[in-house]
Formats: C-alpha cells, structure tokens, sequence
C-alpha cells in the first residue's frame, strides 16, 4: 500500500505493453475497484487491452513503489481505474492529466454513476458528451413470457460455425456499426480474442441468413453469460451485440433478432436457470431502446463519457 505521503507518477507507455509485474498489478487493481465500486473500471475490451503493445497508450500511476492506478487511451477513448486502498490522494487527477496531456481532446469513460468519477471529471472542467445505458430484466419464469421470434418469410436462424462465418459476420458488423466507435472497428483478431474466451459458445451466437444463401449473414445476436461475482452473485445472461446489415434495415428484424438470443438465453443448456440478462445501449439510440422498452427492459445503470466540449457527435447502435 503506497503511503500518504507518497506522490503519484505516471509513465506513460505508447505501443508498449506493460511488463507482466505490472499487467498483474493492473489486473488485481481493476478487481479490486470491481469489488469496491460495484462495476468494473475497464470494459471488456480495455480489460483485453491491457496485455496490447499496438494501438494502446498505457498509462502507469506509481506510488510508493507500488502500481496504484492505470488509464488507457485508443484513438481518442481513454479508460482509468485507481486501486481503492490508493483514493483521495491525487493518483484518479494525476491519471486524467496525464491523458488530457497526451490527447486535449480526449473522451474519457465514467463507469457507474460513481459520485467520485463525476467530481473528478467536472474539476477538470468536462462535460458529458455520450450515455450509454445499462438495461436489464428478468428471464422467464421470474420475467414475463417472451413473445415468440418471428422473422420474415425467405429467413431462418442459424448458430455460428467457426471457421466458416467469422469474415461474413465482420463484414456485417462492420457496416451495422459503422458510426459507432467500439464496435465497429472490430477486427478478425479481436473476434478471434473472444471466441477463445471460456464464455464464448457458437450456438449463443444467433445468425440470421436467407433461406436460399445460408452463407450470408442477414442479421445477428451474439449473446454472453458473465459467471457469478461479475455481475452479481448469480450468472447473468446479456444481449452482447445485436446487429442488422444495413441493406436489410427497416424491415422490423430488431425486435425478432432481439428476441431469439432472450429465447437462447432462456433455455440455453450450458447455463440453466439463468434468471437476469443486461443490454447496453447508447442513450441517444430511440430505435432500440422502443424496442428493448418494449421486451421489458428497464434502466438499471450509466455509463458517461466526458470531454472537454459537449460538441461531440453521439455514436449510433446497428439494431
């Protein structure tokens, strides 16, 4: 534990990953905040972010000899976390400096509606410039009924198969996000990152494909089930991308699509009894909140980007 005494520094790391002392360091910080605050200080692909030595500015707060606080920056989207037994001496304002320093214009993520975060960003004169919700609701039988997923006649639902759909599926996700900063850049390296994850399940990944060209991806819903203690005592189901390709919007596949992951999630054999499942949406996105209002959804938490200058475009989801 870094004294009180001790001032924090930051090294800043640019295409260099941090060495695997401090990776841990990092890795055991964020955990520890997730205990703490009740929500992690990373997203998934920060947290995947930490071991990247390309495209990533790493930066390491350092105090007492010890790690006691991280940021990242990717384009211009930075990420911080600071260990809990470090707070109220500095190292959360050193941290924000420094990627302000590096980047004036950068959008930094608040995760959680943390008094302590909002305080921080507004001392350095930031604004909100992006919300992005955290929606959530019961599975049956806890939940009301789902409806029935009825998609238009020529289409059918199929899962995943690996090794045969990941460029098809990029191709789609990449224009049903193409505003939209995170999900849309994503990379066969980074869908290869995840489908190597232990949650990963083909079947959990719902694609949409015509009758006639099973190989072409229409639409998709690629659902998660986060294990016990990551979002609650109990495993939670989330709807983790919903995506349509933007030639076949307009033709209602949002609520359908939407609805064959929930039915998957429902009854899915690897994860029986699962009783909640969470969505995040951007808070400026009508489209999909009506239809995730509609399913039964409700907001449980906020997600706050901050800026220098509220003149930031909202980003768009791809349901």
């Amino acid at each position: 534990m870094a004294s009180a005494s001790s001032e924090p520094t930051v090294r800043t790391l640019v295409d260099e990953a941090p060495q695997d002392a401090v990776r841990r360091a990092v890795e055991t910080l964020v955990a520890d905040a997730t205990a703490e605050d009740g929500v992690a200080p990373l997203s998934e692909q920060g947290r995947l972010d930490v071991h990247r030595d390309h495209g990533v500015t790493h930066l390491v707060a350092e105090a007492g000899g010890r790690t006691v606080g991280y940021a990242q920056l990717v384009d211009d989207a930075a990420e911080l976390a600071v260990a809990p037994a470090a707070r109220r001496r500095g190292v959360g304002g050193a941290l924000l400096d420094a990627v302000l320093a590096t980047d004036p214009a950068a959008r930094v993520w608040a995760h959680g509606e943390l008094p302590a975060a909002r305080a921080l960003a507004t001392s350095r004169g930031l604004q909100v410039v992006r919300e992005l919700f955290l929606l959530a609701r019961p599975l049956p039988p806890e939940g009301d009924p789902l409806p029935q997923a009825t998609l238009p006649d020529g289409l059918r639902a199929r899962p995943f198969e690996p090794g045969r759909d990941e460029d098809e599926w990029l191709r789609v996700n990449a224009a049903a996000f193409a505003h939209h900063a995170e999900q849309g850049r994503m990379t066969r390296e980074d869908l290869d990152e995840r489908t190597a994850q232990d949650w990963f399940d083909p079947a959990g990944l719902v694609l949409v494909v015509p009758d006639d060209d099973p190989g072409t991806v229409v639409a998709s819903h690629w659902t998660k089930v986060h294990p016990a203690g990551e979002l609650g005592d109990e495993p939670v189901g989330e709807v983790y991308v919903v995506g349509v390709d933007p030639v076949h919007q307009g033709r209602g596949l949002g609520r359908p699509v939407t609805l064959l992951g929930l039915h998957h999630l429902a009854h899915d054999p690897r994860h029986p009894g699962l009783r909640d499942v969470v969505l995040y949406v951007d808070g400026d996105n009508a489209a999909a909140l009506k239809v995730y209002r509609s399913l039964g959804f409700s907001t449980r938490g906020t997600d706050r980007m901050w800026a220098r200058t509220a003149d930031v475009a909202g980003d768009t989801m791809g349901a």
